[in-house]
């Protein structure tokens, strides 16, 4: 018996020739709202090199991205603020694909300060000293954010159960 892989198998520019046309126009996203947020970062691996080919989508109750990460593994995703009524902390729920992934791994990335958030009661399952893996930090200007991933090793992002 031959066995072939299936798409979730393969390693290769999977991402970046099948989900290219579905990415995020990034002129006219940052043109449609005055609630528009930015944030820019890297994806990293265990040896903190830059991941090429990742391909990041960004959820919240009034807004969804899908953006890919550049040859230098840069990401930059402009998308409404979310707002949450609610007692949890402003954030975004965020899945990662990319090559050797079987499956998206999932995080989150909250915006403002991690003290305002201790009402957030997934926060409250993540150790204290790993919580600062999923702040976005402002970059001086109001409305644009750095967060960066460490897929693996020290420093890595916090990764939740789907």
């Amino acid at each position: 018996m031959k066995f072939i892989p299936t798409a979730s198998q393969t390693v290769g520019p999977f991402f970046s020739i099948g989900l290219a046309p579905l990415y995020q126009n990034s002129l006219t996203a940052l043109a449609s709202s005055k609630d528009k947020i930015t944030i820019r970062g890297t994806v990293y691996d265990s040896d903190h090199l830059p991941i090429p080919d990742a391909v990041l989508e960004f959820w919240s109750a009034n807004g969804f991205a899908r953006v890919p990460t550049g040859d230098d593994g840069i990401f930059t995703v402009s998308i409404d603020f979310p707002f949450v009524q609610s007692p949890t902390a402003q954030h975004f729920d965020v899945l990662i694909f990319m090559r050797g992934l079987l499956r998206p791994v999932y995080t989150r990335v909250y915006l403002g300060n991690p003290d305002a958030t201790a009402s957030d009661s997934n926060l409250k399952l993540v150790p204290q000293a790993r919580i600062a893996t999923l702040f976005a930090a402002s970059d001086g200007s109001p409305k644009h954010f750095v967060w960066n991933i460490v897929m693996q090793g020290k420093n890595e992002t916090v990764f939740f159960d789907l």
